[in-house]
C-alpha cells in the first residue's frame, strides 16, 4: 500500500510539473535574417548569432518560450499585421508617426555613429569640437550629424582604415563611425591607440516592434529584461562574445 501509494504521489508531482510547463507564454517573432536595408556585411553572422542567444536569455529570465519566424524583408511587416506573428525583430526606427501604428521597445543592440578620438584624449562631445576636424568616410549618414554643427570642420576618407590612421596621427581630432565597425577597429587594429568616447549619437538600432494595442506585452516583457541584462552587466558580456 505504501509503494502503491508513493507511485501515485510521484504521477501527481510530475503531472504537477507538466501543467507547469504547459502554462509558459510562447511569443512567435518574425525576423528578416538579413536585416534589409541594414547591411552588416562580414558582421551578419555575429549580430545573428547575438540576436539567438539573446532570446535565449530573455527566455530563462522571463520564464517564456520564443518562436522565431524567419521572412524576406518585403514581407516581415505584412506578416506583423496578418497576425502571423507577434512581434517583429526590426531596425524600423520609432519615429512619432510610427508609433500611431507600432509600439516599440528600447534597442537590444544600438547601432548609430559613435566618436572615436586618440586613447589620451578627453573628448566625449562634439560640442567641444569647435573649430576641429573631424573625419568622416565618403557617403556615412553621419555627415547629417555633423550638419548640426557649423563649426566643425569636416574631412572625408575612402575607407575606414585611412580615417582612423588621420586620428591616430593626429590630422584629425576624431573620426564619427557606425559603432559596429568602431569597436571592431578599436578592440583590435587600434587597441591602445584609439577609443569610443561617447554613446551612440542616434537612436538607430535593432529592437522589437509590435502592431499598436496588440501583444505589447512582449515589448514590456523585453524593456524589463535589457534593463535587468544590462545591470547584471550580462547584455554587455552577451555584446562582447559576439563581438558586437
Amino acid at each position: 500500500m505504501i509503494r502503491l501509494f508513493s507511485f501515485f504521489f510521484l504521477l501527481s508531482i510530475l503531472g504537477a510539473c507538466g501543467c507547469a510547463a504547459s502554462k509558459r507564454t510562447t511569443f512567435r517573432i518574425g525576423v528578416d535574417p538579413n536585416w534589409y536595408p541594414l547591411n552588416f556585411e562580414a558582421f551578419q553572422p555575429y549580430v545573428n548569432g547575438f540576436t539567438e542567444d539573446l532570446l535565449l536569455e530573455i527566455s530563462k529570465y522571463a520564464g517564456v518560450d520564443f518562436v522565431k519566424m524567419e521572412a524576406n524583408w518585403d514581407s516581415l511587416l505584412d506578416g506583423l499585421h496578418e497576425k502571423q506573428y507577434d512581434a517583429v525583430l526590426t531596425s524600423f526606427p520609432s519615429y512619432q508617426f510610427n508609433q500611431v501604428k507600432y509600439g516599440f521597445s528600447k534597442n537590444f543592440l544600438d547601432l548609430g555613429p559613435v566618436l572615436v578620438v586618440p586613447s589620451n584624449a578627453q573628448l566625449n562631445d562634439l560640442t567641444k569640437l569647435s573649430n576641429e576636424v573631424v573625419g568622416i568616410v565618403m557617403g556615412d549618414p553621419a555627415f547629417l550629424i555633423l550638419q548640426k554643427y557649423p563649426e566643425i570642420i569636416v574631412r572625408k576618407y575612402e575607407t575606414v582604415p585611412e580615417l582612423l590612421k588621420a586620428v591616430v596621427t593626429g590630422s584629425l581630432e576624431g573620426a564619427l563611425l557606425d559603432r559596429l565597425v568602431a569597436s571592431s577597429f578599436v578592440r583590435d587594429m587600434y587597441a591602445e591607440q584609439l577609443k569610443i568616447s561617447t554613446d551612440p549619437l542616434t537612436d538607430v538600432g535593432l529592437h522589437v516592434m509590435s502592431l499598436k494595442g496588440e501583444n505589447e506585452r512582449v515589448i514590456d516583457l523585453f524593456d524589463r529584461t535589457l534593463s535587468q541584462m544590462k545591470k547584471q552587466k550580462k547584455l554587455q558580456a552577451l555584446q562582447a562574445k559576439w563581438q558586437l
